[in-house]
C-alpha cells in the first residue's frame, strides 16, 4: 500500500538526485512542472522506489 501523498511524490521528485523520467518530463507535449512526481520516474514501481532514495529524500526535506 502507498501512503505517500500527491504533494510529497512531488516534492520528493523535484529534489531527489536520482529522479529519472526516461525524457517524459521534457517532452514537448507537457509541461515539466506538472510531470514532476515519482509517479513519472523510471526508478518508482507504482508503489515504492526500487532505490529506496524515497525515504531518505522525504526525511531530508522534512527536516528544517
Amino acid at each position: 500500500m502507498n501512503y505517500a501523498s500527491e504533494d510529497q511524490l512531488t516534492a520528493v521528485a523535484q529534489s531527489c538526485p536520482h529522479f529519472n523520467s526516461g525524457g517524459l518530463v521534457n517532452s514537448r507535449y507537457s509541461s515539466a512542472a506538472e510531470n514532476i512526481s515519482c509517479r513519472n520516474c523510471l526508478n518508482w514501481d507504482g508503489v515504492k522506489c526500487k532505490i529506496n532514495a524515497f525515504d531518505n529524500v522525504l526525511t531530508s526535506l522534512d527536516q528544517t
